[in-house]
């Protein structure tokens, strides 16, 4: 068996109800649906949640996920850059880039919750936007509480908070995690200014991204700085109820 139903226990907390990773490599169908009903008996008065990724050239596996009851939430598109930053922007003078401080939580867990429409969960029309919200909101601050994350820049107009990035680091590959932009200066080089505040800043060999399909804005944002697409996965999603 190439799979493995994984309890994520900080999504349980956030989403209420008890939420597992499915990880696949390889898939049974016949095995799948046994153990898919296996789980479902044995959270009969409970309310779960199942999330996977898998990479869209793996035909057979998600179209067992959809004959057992998953739904296509997304398509996330995966890019990176292996070179030098191509595009340059000009920053407004009054706009710092500096890596994130303590003091600083509360007004970036703030521009997470207000500015994000197009991840998984704000996608899953069985999640409430507020929730979706809340998620993003508490997934920043983990950063300053230890919990997620290597590390995090931060874009500062008159010494608040109006973007972040929150990174991790594997292997010397860089992973950006995260990225928002409070809406009011969307526009202005923000985003790429703390990519490329990062890429100068932290020592890697590589920087990766995943982002969703239908996020247009952020594609054309990464493509212009000279990431190139290295692959796409399908993102589903299963609730018992």
């Amino acid at each position: 068996m190439n799979y493995s139903f994984r309890k994520d226990e900080w999504l349980t907390k956030q989403l209420g109800k008890v939420v597992y990773q499915l990880i696949i490599s390889e898939m049974n169908a016949e095995l799948f649906f046994q153990d898919l009903e296996n789980l479902k008996n044995n959270h009969t008065n409970v309310k779960f949640f199942v999330f996977s990724k898998v990479s869209t050239h793996a035909l057979d596996i998600w179209q067992c996920l959809e004959k057992t009851g998953f739904k296509l939430i997304d398509t996330n598109v995966k890019l990176e850059l292996n070179g030098n930053i191509l595009s340059e922007w000009e920053l407004q003078k009054d706009i710092e880039i500096c890596f994130a401080e303590k003091k600083y939580q509360k007004a970036t867990g703030k521009i997470a919750r207000d500015n994000f429409i197009y991840s998984r969960f704000h996608l899953d029309p069985l999640i409430k936007n507020d929730l979706a919200n809340q998620i993003k909101k508490n997934w920043v601050e983990n950063y300053f509480l230890g919990k997620r994350g290597d590390k995090m820049v931060l874009a500062l107009m008159d010494v608040e908070p109006v973007g972040f990035l929150q990174l991790n680091i594997k292997d010397k590959d860089l992973f950006i995690d995260l990225i928002g932009v409070d809406k009011k200066v969307q526009g202005k080089g923000i985003a790429s200014a703390m990519i490329r505040y990062a890429d100068q800043n932290i020592e890697h060999s590589c920087i990766k991204v995943g982002t969703q399909i239908g996020n247009l804005p952020s594609i054309k944002l990464y493509q212009k700085l000279g990431f190139v697409l290295s692959g796409s996965d399908y993102v589903f999603h299963y609730h018992n109820r």
